[in-house]
């Protein structure tokens, strides 16, 4: 079938060049082109042919490069010349050249254009197909179920298991995912970079809360090492010194407290000693209007009837005197013990410097009260009661002072009632709240401790003019210590403003920031919600834990 010849043949012959080989086949009636048998596709038998020729003769050349390999480093020699080293790549003849040999092969115009690289950037080899090594993997499957082999030739895309299957070309694919890498690892640069700056600054915020030993220079240029305290340090610091103020002012508290309870017993001793005179000298007065009596008893008529105007007047003088004692023992109450109730009246507490950078430390409210010491059974209460016309106050003040529902009549000028509530004794001033009555307000300010704010919470038209009313009203300076509870009244009714909804609707928690509030749903008619916003008042003003409320 094959013949060796010295010379290519000119009939109707293919010729496949591996230095003396000549295949004539006489069944071939089409004359092959520039790219010889390459360029027939179809004639798969004569493609095996050839694939295993070249296979053979790739291999006894793969001996030679693994001899190479062997012996280290590789060496690739030139194609024109084999005694030469190759140290550049033509990428249109796909042959490896010495520099010599690259000027006299490439010297014409035509193959002076191909373009030639050092052996470093010599383009990839293509890879052949895995079921026909005779072609290379150009193409990709797009297939979903292809995805694990993707990779094919041209026989495989137009004849074989991914004909009609979407495709791309490989170049073109691997293009995208080298630019997808080149994008991700640009990605992961930047992000590299931001762990890193996030560490540095890490260590940086580490250092400033430890501290530490810093070098610095003196005014003559001499380097030492100077302790630098950390925010930690700095933080301890200044809790000591807020603790401190604050045991200083507690024991200013304790002293001016306990001044207050010596001169309470001071007075009450000293009434209560005056009280034995007082009592020594009627019971001696007592005695001796007896002593007189009788003696009288035991004289003779005459001198009986004599001593009877005597007698009238020293028994009228001793009922006089049993009648004020009587009165005495009804208002005063011979007890021992002593109530003692601490005010929670807000004191404003020592101020401290802020740390720059550091947390806010919470610290009880309640250690910020002034600690007033009241003594006595009932602690009186200065209550202003406010609100828009018609919203219910006086109603409430006398459900709160007799219990019993009053039919509502515009208040003209103003009410005030005294109501007594477990510990406490609240005067309450009840003001009208008609537009003109308003600038009138600002003269029941001077010491209240407590504003009661009504509302009504049928009326939603009227909520903007009691939000208006009330912003006026915590602006004032004589209130600005003063508790506010504010009661949405007629809250039986169906359908009206919820205390949720109205908490939001008046912004209350922006509006009241920075001072004791309470919002409480009541109903003025059948006293539901008051109490319990009295004992919202009684826990404000009353210290909690040193002297029950009820």
């Amino acid at each position: 079938m094959a013949e060796r010849s010295a010379a290519p043949s000119t009939d109707r012959s293919l010729s496949w060049r591996d230095s003396m080989f000549v295949l004539k086949l006489p069944f071939l009636h089409v004359a092959p082109g520039d790219s010889g048998v390459w360029g027939l596709k179809k004639n798969f038998a004569l493609l095996e042919l050839l694939e295993r020729l070249q296979n053979g003769a790739s291999n006894q050349s793969g001996m030679a490069d693994d001899t190479l390999k062997g012996m280290g480093e590789r060496i690739i020699r030139c194609d024109e010349d084999e005694s030469h080293t190759a140290s550049m790549y033509c990428t249109v003849c796909a042959t490896h050249l010495c520099a010599e040999c690259s000027q006299l092969t490439h010297s014409t115009r035509t193959l002076a254009k191909h373009r030639r690289v050092p052996l470093a950037d010599k383009p990839h080899e293509k890879t052949l197909c895995p079921q026909h090594q005779v072609h290379a993997i150009e193409f990709v499957c797009l297939e979903e179920a292809c995805q694990s082999g993707a990779l094919m030739c041209c026989v495989c895309k137009e004849y074989g298991k991914h004909q009609g299957h979407k495709h791309a070309l490989l170049e073109t694919e691997a293009n995208q995912i080298r630019a997808s890498i080149l994008d991700m690892a640009h990605c992961i640069r930047t992000f590299t970079d931001e762990v890193s700056e996030y560490s540095r600054k890490l260590v940086g915020i580490v250092q400033q809360i430890e501290g530490g030993e810093q070098i610095v220079e003196d005014g003559v240029g001499m380097a030492h090492t100077e302790h630098v305290p950390g925010t930690a340090e700095s933080a301890r610091s200044c809790v000591r010194a807020y603790f401190a103020d604050l045991h200083e002012t507690l024991c200013r508290q304790e002293e001016m407290a306990l001044s207050v309870v010596d001169a309470h017993v001071r007075e009450r001793l000293i009434w209560l000693r005056q009280q034995q005179e007082d009592m020594t000298i009627l019971l001696s007065q007592v005695s001796t209007a007896c002593l007189h009596c009788e003696k009288t008893l035991q004289q003779d008529d005459c001198r009986v009837v004599l001593a009877k105007q005597e007698i009238s007047c020293l028994l009228e003088t001793l009922q006089k005197q049993q009648h004020q004692f009587t009165e005495l023992a009804d208002h005063i109450q011979l007890d021992a013990g002593i109530p003692v109730t601490f005010t929670k009246v807000g004191a404003v507490p020592p101020s401290r410097p802020r740390l720059a950078g550091s947390e806010s430390i919470n610290v009880d409210s309640s250690m910020f009260q002034d600690n007033r010491v009241h003594i006595g059974p009932k602690m009186e209460i200065r209550v202003v009661t406010l609100g828009l016309d018609g919203a219910g106050k006086t109603t409430i003040l006398f459900k709160l002072k007799q219990d019993e529902f009053m039919q509502p009549i515009p208040t003209i000028g103003f009410n005030v009632e005294t109501v007594e509530y477990k510990n406490l004794k609240f005067t309450i001033w009840d003001v009208g709240g008609k537009h003109k009555l308003r600038p009138l307000w600002k003269h029941y300010y001077l010491n209240t401790q407590a504003v009661v704010f009504v509302i009504d919470s049928c009326h939603r038209d009227r909520l903007m003019e009691a939000h208006s009313e009330l912003a006026k009203l915590l602006t004032e300076k004589e209130l600005r210590d003063a508790l506010l509870l504010i009661f949405a009244n007629k809250q039986d009714v169906p359908g009206v403003v919820s205390v949720e909804e109205m908490t939001e609707l008046l912004s209350l928690h922006k509006l009241c920031c920075g001072r004791s509030w309470h919002i409480q749903g009541c109903d003025a008619r059948s006293g539901m919600g008051l109490h319990e916003g009295l004992d919202w008042l009684s826990r404000q003003l009353v210290a909690a834990g040193v002297l029950d409320v009820a």
